[in-house]
């Protein structure tokens, strides 16, 4: 089906069967009485008999060439508007008209597309405005037992209570903003069929055709009100720190199948950081990288406007730097300096020690602090020499970027103590525990002896001290990340406490808690903020999604129908006899008039 043409009104389906005229034979014969009948009574009227005494008395009236014709007023008597009232009410009887019955009136339950591509457009003349209009046109022609309304976002939901009268619904639209990421059709239309019953009809408002070649919804109807046009968008951006500098990456792409070009323009406040010309082929991206000072602020890469402005425009925020407070309690000199040396290279280590956050012993007593992290070095003296295989949990924080193949590990043969989680282990040996104590601190303890081992020779040593203040970095406060996707959870540790999101508009939501970790879910994009234990953590939330930017697929099909083969009679009682009361009642007055005038009429 092709897509209609932006601006042009879309044909609104019936909102119900139509009764042609031309397939009702005894409607088209009393129809055409009608004309019979006037034409009878006119020319009746122009040639009336008149009884005169004489015709000496009779005198023609003679008409004035100068003059012309004179105008005489038609008169016909109430019979004859009887008679043509009768004829009316049996053609409207032989059409056989139904009416709705109220008993019968089914519910319905509208699915409405909540993506971002729904506001695509120039002006107010975009999907969802047409959309909008379609159910109030439809609304104005057909009845409904109530309506109700279903949210098609990432994950679908009921956008208010169930409505019996129209005028109540224009209030739930307006709460139909079409901020979502994407927008999860079928789910929603689950949803609405257990809503609504398997007597209830379906709508779908969307500005693309459904995914199947071939629909067949039963109660669905699938109405899309899109516009194929081109459009420039933002489908990646990133911002990382990378040592003393930032690497940003913006990823362009150009849903168009013609060549374009572009111009791609990032500030930083009202300083220009980047300008260049991006020429893209049909269908291509282009890819930008950027090295930023780590003192650079916000930036805005935005470019032209088109038909989709959510795309245009992303704001980085700054990468957090965090830094862990590590003290490292070990009286043996070489051992001493050879974790400071590690720490330092891994470039998480704050250069304050006071109140740790990770204390690094020897001891068997955990570090004393409630939200102390400790690591216990046991060499022992009675050591064996490992060269695996090594046992590792891949799935353990302390893992990741370790390959112990080849690598020699001497350290003292031990047993997991009660509630230690084994991280890695040689045979039966436990290497590296992990185990989280009575205040939910992490308690690590590493079995290694340097002296006899390889291990401090290899890329794993720095890698698993910089796993182990990685690990702790995230188990602070505040968040992990400062720039999310549009549709993602963004995970935040709350120090205690009421916690509060600002979101980009202004306003404010309390957030519920579980726990000490929470996943806040912005709703729309723009720079929001958590505010928790008198700190303020602000993010950047970014509409990049490739596949509803690509307004290529926006289509405008109307699918499906309500009405089934024998739902007419179930759902619509005949009102004929109506009709032919009233034409019975009409005759009744027309034998009484013509009775008592005795015929003269």
């Amino acid at each position: 089906m092709q897509p209609q043409p932006r601006g042009a009104p879309a044909a609104r389906p019936p909102p119900f069967p139509m009764l042609p005229l031309l397939t009702y034979p005894l409607a088209l014969l009393a129809a055409a009485a009608l004309p019979t009948l006037a034409a009878i009574y006119i020319l009746r009227n122009k040639f009336r008999r008149r009884q005169v005494s004489s015709l000496l008395l009779w005198q023609f009236q003679m008409q004035s060439r100068e003059g012309g014709a004179k105008v005489q007023r038609l008169q016909l008597p109430l019979v004859f508007f009887l008679e043509l009232l009768a004829l009316t009410l049996l053609v409207c009887a032989a059409t056989g008209p139904r009416w709705q019955l109220p008993q019968t009136t089914r519910p319905l339950v509208i699915v409405l597309d909540d993506s971002l591509s729904m506001l695509a457009g120039r002006g107010n003349d975009t999907a969802r405005a047409r959309a909008v209009a379609a159910v109030n046109s439809l609304l104005k022609g057909r009845k409904f037992l109530s309506i109700r309304l279903v949210l098609a976002g990432p994950k679908p939901r009921v956008l208010g209570a169930p409505v019996t009268n129209p005028r109540e619904l224009p209030a739930l639209l307006a709460q139909w903003r079409c901020q979502a990421p994407t927008a999860s059709l079928d789910a929603a239309i689950g949803l609405a069929s257990d809503l609504g019953g398997p007597q209830a009809d379906l709508l779908v408002l969307t500005d693309h055709a459904p995914p199947q070649t071939e629909f067949s919804g039963g109660r669905l109807q699938w109405w899309g009100f899109g516009a194929p046009e081109p459009n420039l968008a933002f489908i990646n951006a990133t911002r990382t720190a990378h040592g003393d500098n930032d690497r940003c990456l913006l990823e362009v792409g150009s849903y168009s199948k013609s060549p374009s070009a572009a111009e791609l323009r990032v500030m930083s406040g009202s300083n220009l950081l980047h300008r260049s010309e991006l020429n893209f082929e049909p269908n291509g991206r282009q890819r930008v990288i950027l090295q930023l000072p780590a003192a650079t602020g916000p930036i805005e890469a935005v470019l032209p406007a088109d038909s989709l402005a959510a795309d245009n425009r992303v704001v980085l925020l700054p990468p957090p730097r965090k830094r862990v407070r590590v003290q490292v309690s070990i009286e043996e000199e070489p051992l001493r300096a050879l974790i400071q040396r590690t720490l330092d290279a891994t470039g998480l280590r704050s250069t304050v020690t006071a109140q740790p956050e990770l204390v690094i012993h020897t001891g068997r007593a955990a570090p004393a602090g409630t939200n102390v992290w400790g690591l216990r070095f046991v060499a022992g003296t009675n050591v064996t020499a490992f060269t695996g295989p090594f046992v590792l949990d891949a799935g353990h924080p302390l893992t990741r970027g370790l390959e112990l193949e080849g690598v020699l590990w001497s350290a003292e043969s031990a047993t997991n103590p009660p509630g230690a989680l084994p991280v890695i282990t040689a045979g039966n040996t436990p290497l590296l525990l992990a185990q989280t104590d009575a205040l939910g601190r992490q308690q690590v303890a590493l079995f290694h002896s340097p002296a006899q081992s390889t291990l401090i020779n290899t890329p794993n040593w720095p890698v698993l001290f910089h796993n182990l203040l990685a690990w702790r970095s995230r188990e602070t406060p505040g968040l992990t990340e400062h720039n999310f996707r549009l549709g993602s959870d963004v995970p935040f540790r709350s120090p205690g406490g009421p916690v509060k999101l600002l979101r980009a508009d202004g306003s404010a939501k309390e957030v519920a808690q579980p726990g000490a970790n929470l996943l806040v879910e912005p709703e729309t994009t723009g720079l929001h903020a958590v505010v928790a234990g008198g700190a303020t953590n602000q993010f950047a939330v970014n509409f990049l999604s490739p596949e509803e930017s690509d307004l290529g697929r926006a289509a405008a099909p109307r699918l499906g129908q309500w009405e089934r083969p024998g739902d007419m009679r179930l759902e619509y009682s005949t009102v004929v006899w109506l009709f032919l009361l009233g034409t019975l009642v009409v005759l009744a007055a027309h034998l009484v008039l013509v009775t008592q005038s005795k015929g003269r009429v």
